[in-house]
């Protein structure tokens, strides 16, 4: 009898966003080592769902990687760039 052998440690491909959606600009943006916050966001692309979109970019597959800042003014807010393929 036949077994089905699945590899776990094997990393699963990435989808690519179609370009001129949300998710394939802040794909390009993270591509070319852009930092990302709900502020740059909001005003550099007009995405207001930042961490959603993350997110989703995160199920297709992408390394986006969280980590939590402190701006200027002193508030604390989420910071997401491009991880290691």
């Amino acid at each position: 009898m036949n077994q089905l052998a699945i590899d776990f440690t094997a990393r699963p491909r990435c989808v690519v966003p179609d370009q001129d959606t949300q998710l394939g600009t802040l794909l390009r943006a993270l591509q070319r080592g852009e930092r990302l916050t709900v502020a740059q966001a909001l005003s550099e692309y007009g995405v207001y769902a930042l961490s959603q979109r993350m997110g989703d970019l995160k199920r297709m597959g992408w390394p986006v990687l969280t980590s939590t800042i402190t701006t200027n003014s002193g508030k604390r807010v989420a910071e997401y760039r491009m991880g290691a393929n």
